[in-house]
C-alpha cells in the first residue's frame, strides 16, 4: 500500500505520497529505499548540506552517478531541479562531510570548482605522492591548493603519527612545505571559516582561484 513519507526541512514538515515499492523495513521501522532518500534530501535541503549526503552515498559505494541520474530523473516529487543541482557536482571524491561542505559553499561563492584529491609532484618519505583537497590551475598557469584543516588528527591519539602528537605537527608541516614548493600558492581554512563563508572566500581571493558566477 502507498505511505505517506515526511521529510524536514528547516523545522518545515513536508509530506508527500509514494508508492508502497519506494520503501522499506528496518529495525520495524517503515524507511524510504536508499535512492528515494537521496532523492528527497537532495531536493529539500540546502545545497551546502545536501551535497555532503550525495558524496557520501557515493564514496561509500552504496550507489553511482548512474544509478543517481536515472533515479533523480524518474521518481515524483517537487524540486528535482535543485536535486539534479546537487548530482551536477557530486562525483564521491570529497574524503569526508566537512569537504563536501566546503566545496559547496565555493561553487555557491561563485568560484571555479576544483579538482578533488590531485596528487602533486612531491612524495612524502614513503614515495607516495601528496594529495591535496582541492586544486585549481588557472588560464595563465598559476597552481593553486587549498586544504580542509582536518583538526581530528591532532585530537584523535589513534591517528598520531607514531603515537606521538609532536611527530604529527612536524609531519603536516613538512607536508606543507613540501606542497608549497611546487604550486603557485596555498591556502588552509577549517570547517568553521567554510561555514562562517566570509574567512573562506578571503582566503580564497587572496590566492586567486578564479570566480565564474555565484550559484542560484
Amino acid at each position: 500500500m502507498p505511505v505517506n513519507a515526511m521529510v524536514r526541512n528547516n523545522r518545515i514538515m513536508k509530506n508527500h505520497y509514494i508508492g508502497s515499492e519506494e520503501h522499506v523495513i528496518v529495525d520495524d521501522v517503515r524507511v524510504t529505499i536508499l535512492l528515494r532518500t537521496i532523492f528527497d534530501c537532495a531536493r529539500w535541503l540546502d545545497f551546502p548540506d545536501a551535497l555532503p549526503i550525495v558524496e557520501s552515498a557515493l564514496r561509500q559505494r552504496f550507489t553511482t552517478i548512474d544509478e543517481l541520474s536515472r533515479a533523480f530523473r524518474t521518481e515524483e516529487g517537487r524540486n528535482r531541479r535543485g536535486a539534479l543541482k546537487v548530482l551536477k557536482y557530486a562525483s564521491g571524491k570529497t574524503e569526508n562531510g566537512g569537504e563536501a561542505y566546503a566545496l559547496a559553499v565555493m561553487i555557491e561563492e561563485g568560484f571555479a570548482p576544483p579538482q578533488l584529491q590531485v596528487a602533486m609532484p612531491c612524495r612524502n618519505e614513503n614515495g607516495n605522492p601528496d594529495r591535496v583537497d582541492y586544486f585549481w590551475r588557472t588560464d595563465d598557469g598559476r597552481t593553486i591548493v587549498a586544504e580542509l584543516d582536518g583538526r581530528i588528527k591532532y585530537r584523535d591519539e589513534s591517528m598520531y603519527r607514531n603515537g606521538s602528537l609532536p611527530d604529527t605537527i612536524i609531519a603536516e608541516k613538512e607536508r606543507e612545505e613540501r606542497i608549497r614548493m611546487v604550486v603557485t600558492s596555498m591556502v588552509r581554512f577549517s570547517f568553521a571559516e567554510a561555514y562562517r563563508r566570509t574567512d573562506l572566500v578571503r582566503k580564497l581571493e587572496w590566492a586567486g582561484v578564479p570566480r565564474i558566477s555565484r550559484l542560484e
